[in-house]
């Protein structure tokens, strides 16, 4: 595959698996670093969710570039261009984006949150919690499938998720290996 892909000798690849596969590919795949445990949620408490607020706005094509440079200062780990393309929700001040957050998945059958971070300086003010209830409300009017994935050892968001009415469906692996 990498022949027919021409890429390059130093090609990672990535994914997210279960438990079970995780024990079988790690005997099989050459790991370029531990893999990091992932909790993944399932919204099932719609009760839980906090009022609308509005300070949360709607994300159209005209603040891309702004949500792009801002999921490079906040370093999400698995955010892609093609992931514009779905709805996003941000925070605005004095016309500074300080709050964003969209989705990796985004369909009638499924929605996964993601893309979801606040900037350093605005943290600990409720703004992460404004912007996942807003997210989990989209994506609640889509499907009742609305998931997310969330570090094992990011205690402080696991709180927030489990908060606003979401529930540890299973544990998952990011896996970096080489192509």
């Amino acid at each position: 595959m990498k022949e027919q892909l021409n890429l390059p000798d130093n090609a990672v690849g990535s994914a997210i698996v279960n438990e079970e596969v995780m024990d079988v590919l790690d005997s099989q795949l050459e790991l370029v670093k531990s893999p990091k445990k992932l909790l993944l949620m399932k919204h099932i408490h719609q009760e839980a969710l906090p009022p609308v607020d509005k300070s949360v706005l709607p994300l159209g094509h005209s603040y891309f570039e702004l949500i792009e440079s801002k999921m490079a200062d906040l370093e999400t780990m698995a955010f892609s261009k093609e992931e514009l393309q779905y709805p996003f929700y941000g925070v605005m001040e004095q016309h500074e984006l300080i709050a964003v957050g969209g989705y990796h998945i985004y369909s009638e059958d499924y929605v996964e949150l993601g893309n979801i971070g606040t900037d350093v300086r605005w943290r600990r003010q409720g703004y992460g919690k404004k912007i996942c209830a807003e997210l989990t409300r989209a994506g609640r009017r889509v499907t009742s499938n609305v998931y997310l994935n969330v570090l094992e050892e990011n205690t402080g968001a696991i709180s927030l998720y489990q908060s606003i009415g979401y529930e540890l469906m299973c544990s998952q692996y990011m896996v970096e290996f080489v192509i």
